[in-house]
């Protein structure tokens, strides 16, 4: 049985239509006129689609499906967030040792070059200006790039998840 011959059919008690009077009154030798229409011929003569409206439900608008997958914390939306997560761990771990490495850096670089501690900018030594001074900008540069990438992150992931 195809789903065509499987039709709901209204299950109250038929209604006879009733045949239109003015057809039956009228006399056999005068032509109808043809109706006139509202609409203009240029735009009755494009086509129209008429869709059933209880055939297919309306499809999610885009990411509605991944927003639930999110709020539901179901499986997708667990690897999700694990994806965000580590793209911002990543992140923090990339800032650390380019910070690590200066800080690191530096005392190997004084170690190995004895006479870098000779210099004297206003009465300090080299080593001391650069490690209690130098060293901040650098944290304040990392902390802005550090920012600046994770609200790109966290950007990214809501456009993935609005294309979804």
């Amino acid at each position: 049985m195809s789903s065509r011959s499987r039709r709901r059919r209204p299950s109250g008690p038929r209604r006879r239509r009733a045949a239109p009077a003015a057809a039956s009154r009228a006399p056999a030798d005068q032509t109808a006129a043809p109706p006139i229409s509202p609409i203009d011929p240029a735009l009755a003569a494009r086509r129209v689609a008429v869709r059933n409206p209880r055939g297919r439900a309306v499809r999610p608008a885009p990411g509605e499906r991944a927003l639930t997958d999110l709020a539901e914390q179901t499986e997708v939306g667990e690897i999700l967030l694990h994806s965000l997560t580590r793209a911002q761990l990543m992140l923090a771990v990339r800032i650390f040792a380019v910070f690590g490495f200066f800080l690191l850096g530096l005392p190997a670089l004084f170690a190995t070059h004895p006479g870098l501690a000779d210099y004297r900018i206003f009465g300090l030594p080299l080593p001391w200006i650069i490690l209690g001074g130098a060293v901040y900008p650098l944290l304040v540069l990392l902390g802005v790039l550090y920012v600046r990438q994770a609200e790109r992150n966290e950007r990214d992931f809501v456009e993935f998840i609005e294309r979804s």
